[in-house]
């Protein structure tokens, strides 16, 4: 028998190991479902904080909602009550935007989720009072802290434009006077949410208005907060367009409409 030397001894063991080693990693019973053991790779990132600007909220909020009344004018006007013409004014508001691809929040006065409410947008929809006088038009103002003012005057700018020219009634400025009417205050809204409160006419003087033209002005909101939110360019708002005043109409002349949604709007619980 020959004697091997310790260097073949040597090298006979190490190929020995090698070639066991390859069979059991070859053959190594379940080796086929290893795969499933390992984390699959994130095929989606997923921003979980989706900027506003990106889902395209915006907050309507149709003033004495949900509260009470408003103002309320006499028998010559129907009765018509403020919050009535309010929520008319906001659903259709609402409606128009959806169609636009918009998500609507459709929030009532005093809304707990108006505590750092945050959207593109939040316009609040009110009218003002039934009055004796020649007053006539619209108002928008600013609500809330107005930590950006750029942008509120951006978002007043757009409404005004596009409601004088759907409406046809005068701007009367950024100033209003609400009387006994109470207002929510936007104070506790998110700062980043751009706020601006309309008066969309009165209810005695601009009354054939509000009933008549019901969807134009909707549709001026609407498209005022479309300008604003894409940024689209305005024309001038220095001169209101010519109307003619209702105050010149004698009452036998006036026609008279009633507007749905009469009856007080009761308070959610």
């Amino acid at each position: 028998m020959k004697n091997y030397s310790f260097f073949k001894a040597l090298i006979t063991i190490l190929m020995t190991a090698l070639i066991t080693s390859t069979i059991l990693i070859t053959f190594s019973p379940g080796a086929e479902y290893i795969d499933q053991f390992v984390a699959p790779a994130e095929t989606e990132e997923i921003n979980i904080n989706r900027q506003n600007n990106q889902r395209k909220i915006i907050g309507i909020l149709p003033g004495h909602y949900g509260l009470d009344s408003g103002h309320q004018c006499g028998a010559e006007y129907n009765f018509v009550k403020e919050s009535d013409v309010n929520l008319r004014l906001a659903v259709m508001v609402r409606d128009y935007l959806q169609i636009k691809g918009y998500t609507v929040d459709f929030l009532h006065e005093f809304d707990p989720a108006l505590t750092n409410y945050t959207a593109l947008a939040l316009v609040s929809i009110h009218a003002n009072q039934c009055d004796s006088t020649n007053q006539s038009g619209f108002n928008v103002t600013t609500g809330g802290q107005n930590s950006y003012p750029s942008e509120s005057k951006r978002l007043n700018d757009c409404l005004t434009y596009h409601y004088m020219q759907n409406s046809g009634l005068n701007f009367l400025g950024e100033n209003y006077t609400p009387g006994e009417e109470m207002l929510y205050s936007f104070d506790n809204v998110n700062n980043y949410t751009t706020i601006s409160i309309i008066h969309t006419g009165f209810l005695g003087n601009d009354y054939r208005t509000i009933s008549e033209k019901t969807n134009s002005l909707a549709k001026g909101i609407a498209d005022g907060i479309i300008c604003y939110v894409e940024d689209e360019a305005i024309g001038s708002i220095n001169q209101p367009l010519p109307i003619t005043s209702l105050s010149t109409l004698s009452t036998s002349t006036r026609k008279f409409y009633q507007i749905p949604l009469s009856e007080p709007i009761a308070a959610e619980k």
